[in-house]
């Protein structure tokens, strides 16, 4: 199964379903926006638009890929006063308010209160050194993926957290590009934005109501090893969201949305089927980059310690996701290729793993692999 080759027609469906979906809300979208410029529908914040039923949103999104800009549309600040406008830039207030109206005229952008100017300055897009835009601060609309973990909007911070990482950031992405080429190909075409953030309830995630934006929980300490980890990891999901999009229903002789806890004799403890599979594709694209880390020339010994210590941790839960899914029999003839595909990955790792096992304790590991805990235990 090469998934490399054909990931272009996989990404053209996804596209193809957010014209429509745009579409039938708005019939003149297609007045508004390019139809043969792909990377429109791309855009992570019109996915997050189209899970929910307010149509005020819609102009500050588009706003920087329309092809004649509106003279007067509403924009929304955040808690910090920032309003982020996509393709376009961040116009920082000192506004607490939830809107405002923004004219343009040629281009010349001015904030209004009622009839009051708003004063504002221009912040511009922050990209990475591959073209991946890093989002500075928050905006309201993704809020909801966060407060649905159980945070409260206060505890989350975004802003600032790029002075720190960026540059770690951008080294992670380098060991990806080095090691695992063909996976570092499919983040460029399908990974558009990144959001640094901490929060007191929430790992690092991705999500389909935010497609193509990966959401990295950072802690002081976390440098291009973790950013190599969890790049490969959360940009796995992304691209699997999108090999699978058409096809998920394919996988498997029951709905995809199946809780895996029900199946397994453990209710409410599992996601669906479908996410609990993903997990088995962001294994293999994670430990190609972990493996070939573990005789990267340049690294300090703890970082050694680190990558392997990782290694270890994410083939302890390939294993399990290989072996819950082998005692299942669930697969339908696409989803049985693919689990051929995980295993294949797996064994060809296996001896490795089984020979970095016993030099290391994971113990008091939370969800996502936390270095300085694995530091203190195996100092």
């Amino acid at each position: 199964m090469n998934y490399y080759a054909n990931f272009e027609e996989h990404l053209g469906a996804v596209v193809d379903s957010v014209k429509k979906m745009l579409y039938a809300r708005h019939k003149d979208i297609f007045q508004r926006l390019d139809f043969y410029n792909d990377d429109i529908y791309l855009e992570p914040l019109l996915y997050t638009y189209l899970q929910q039923q307010d149509n005020k949103w819609l102009d500050s999104i588009i706003y920087g890929y329309e092809q004649s800009r509106k003279p007067l549309i509403a924009v929304f600040p955040n808690s910090n006063g920032l309003i982020y406008l996509p393709n376009t830039g961040y116009l920082r207030t000192s506004f607490t308010g939830s809107s405002l109206m923004l004219r343009t005229t040629g281009n010349t952008m001015t904030l209004l209160d009622g009839e009051n100017e708003i004063p504002f300055t221009f912040e511009p897009i922050l990209h990475s050194e591959h073209g991946i835009e890093i989002v500075t601060d928050h905006h309201p609309l993704l809020m909801n993926v966060f407060t649905e973990q159980g945070n409260h909007p206060e505890d989350i911070h975004v802003s600032g957290l790029h002075l720190q990482h960026l540059a770690s950031f951008n080294k992670g992405m380098h060991i990806i590009r080095q090691l695992n080429p063909d996976h570092f190909g499919l983040l460029l075409k399908n990974l558009k934005k990144v959001m640094l953030f901490t929060a007191t309830q929430q790992n690092s995630f991705s999500v389909l109501s935010a497609h193509n934006m990966i959401f990295l929980h950072v802690n002081p300490w976390d440098d291009e090893i973790f950013f190599a980890d969890h790049i490969s990891h959360e940009g796995a999901h992304v691209t699997y969201f999108t090999l699978t999009y058409e096809t998920k229903q394919q996988l498997f002789t029951i709905n995809y949305n199946t809780p895996l806890g029900d199946l397994v004799g453990n209710p409410g403890h599992y996601p669906s089927v479908y996410l609990f599979f993903h997990g088995m594709f962001t294994f293999m694209e994670i430990t190609k980059t972990l493996q070939g880390c573990i005789d990267l020339t340049g690294l300090t010994t703890m970082q050694q310690h680190d990558v392997k210590g990782r290694f270890i941790f994410h083939m302890q839960r390939f294993k399990l996701s290989l072996d819950m899914f082998a005692e299942l029999n669930l697969f339908k003839e696409e989803g049985a290729a693919w689990y051929a595909l995980f295993l294949a990955q797996y064994e060809a790792f296996e001896q490795q793993y089984n020979s970095l096992l016993p030099l290391y304790n994971l113990t008091g590991q939370p969800y996502d692999f936390n270095s300085k805990v694995f530091a203190e235990i195996n100092s």
